[in-house]
């Protein structure tokens, strides 16, 4: 009997459990309804609230007769009212609203423009590399000689295996290449052709009406493959890579927590940057990147390729790397550093020889590339105002070069830099 007993009661607490379970299970359902009732009616709400001004008279009634009725629903609904609810609500939306999916995905969009834009305003905005004159801390548009790069470790060891597509989104290169089995003397003109309307080419007419195509504008390949009129060519002219450049993020909140120091890769404004005989720095773009090497008071001049500064509060000359050290490599004449020169022939007002003295006017600073051989930069135009500084580089984020991640971190190469070719120092072409 009392075996009997304890089944019967085992069986009326699984009994109890299930209808335990099935209350919970109606909970859980009429919370989903009251959930779908909830999004639905801020839709409404939403679309009244937006578009109310505009809507017939119709419409907002009807809209306030639906939201009425989800509160009722609300208090004990149920399937298929809620259903025949949602069917209303939706049909409503069709007829006065029959774009909303679109105009939804303008307004997301909208809103992540402006983020976008206030993030690139406020924070971190994107910049390219315009020139060389940065060489080789930062890289414009340059060539990469790709055997003798691969013999010092300079690119990655995927550097042109990667085919043409790879090669350009990873390294943003395009292979450039001239074999000649005849000899051919250069002549006086190389053609510009864009191609796909944003990748610039040069085209070399060849003997026997036929041409090459490198890639670059006409300036840039004379430079890399070091042609001039009346240059015999044959064999290997080139065979290497031309990248794009540095791209990275300037951090604009920089200078609100740290005023610039003397050493720091900066970015600028060119606006109303106007030098003696009016030139202008502006041509190759709105911003320039160049190193700070002159504070407010400073006196400088250029002695046998050393930047010597005297401070408003020194009085004698010192190294600019005494008072900078992270210039100090711009001395170690490896990689591509040269130190800094003064001759920029015809070009140049400041700096001009080693007797040249330029004090830094208040609230301005003296910018030098660091390839100062071929950089047109404050020895030019003269002094930057504090207002046109934008921010300092923070990192490069393309192409994934040896210089990916943080700016100006890395030591030079380990090769002599050699003498200077055309335009440039052949032991840039390594990086």
């Amino acid at each position: 009997m009392w075996q009997f007993c304890a089944t019967l009661k085992t069986i009326i607490e699984l009994l109890k459990g299930m209808e335990r379970m099935l209350d919970l299970m109606e909970m859980w359902k009429r919370h989903r309804l009251r959930k779908a009732l909830k999004k639905q009616s801020a839709v409404l709400k939403n679309f009244r609230h937006v578009d109310e001004d505009i809507l017939p008279a119709a419409a907002c009634s009807r809209i306030g007769e639906l939201l009425a009725q989800a509160e009722t629903l609300a208090a004990a609904p149920e399937a298929s009212a809620v259903q025949e609810w949602e069917e209303s609500a939706a049909a409503l939306l069709k007829e006065y609203n029959p774009h909303s999916t679109i105009r939804e995905i303008l307004d997301v969009l909208a809103v992540a423009l402006m983020v976008a834009f206030g993030i690139r305003a406020l924070f971190f905005q994107p910049f390219k590399i315009p020139t060389s004159s940065m060489q080789p801390t930062l890289y414009g548009i340059h060539y990469i000689d790709h055997r003798a790069a691969e013999q010092v470790n300079g690119v990655s060891k995927l550097f042109g295996k990667l085919g043409s597509v790879g090669n350009y989104l990873a390294f943003s290169a395009r292979r450039a290449e001239l074999k000649l089995d005849k000899p051919l003397i250069m002549g006086n003109e190389l053609f510009p052709r864009s191609s796909f309307l944003i990748f610039d080419s040069t085209i070399l007419p060849l003997s026997g009406n036929q041409q090459a195509v490198l890639p670059g504008r006409p300036e840039k390949v004379a430079d890399y493959a070091e042609l001039y009129p009346g240059k015999r060519l044959f064999g290997n002219v080139v065979d290497g890579y031309l990248s794009d450049g540095d791209h990275l993020f300037v951090n604009r909140l920089s200078l609100h927590w740290r005023e610039p120091q003397r050493g720091d890769v900066m970015v600028f404004a060119t606006e109303n940057i106007i030098g003696p005989g009016g030139e202008k720095p502006s041509d190759s773009g709105d911003y320039y990147i160049k190193r700070l090497v002159g504070m407010p008071h400073d006196t400088l001049k250029i002695v046998d390729n050393v930047l010597m500064v005297k401070t408003k509060d020194s009085g004698c000359f010192v190294p600019i790397y005494e008072l900078a050290p992270q210039t100090a490599k711009l001395y170690s004449k490896k990689g591509g550093y040269q130190g800094h020169s003064n001759l920029l022939p015809g070009v140049s007002h400041f700096l001009r020889s080693n007797d040249d003295e330029y004090t830094v006017p208040a609230d301005h600073y003296f910018m030098l590339g660091d390839n100062t051989r071929f950089s047109a930069d404050s020895r030019v135009w003269g002094s930057v105002p504090r207002r046109n500084l934008i921010g300092r580089p923070a990192i490069i984020f393309w192409p994934f070069s040896r210089r990916w991640g943080t700016v100006d971190r890395l030591e030079p190469l380990d090769v002599p830099t050699g003498q200077a070719g055309i335009r440039t120092f052949p032991s840039m072409n390594l990086q």
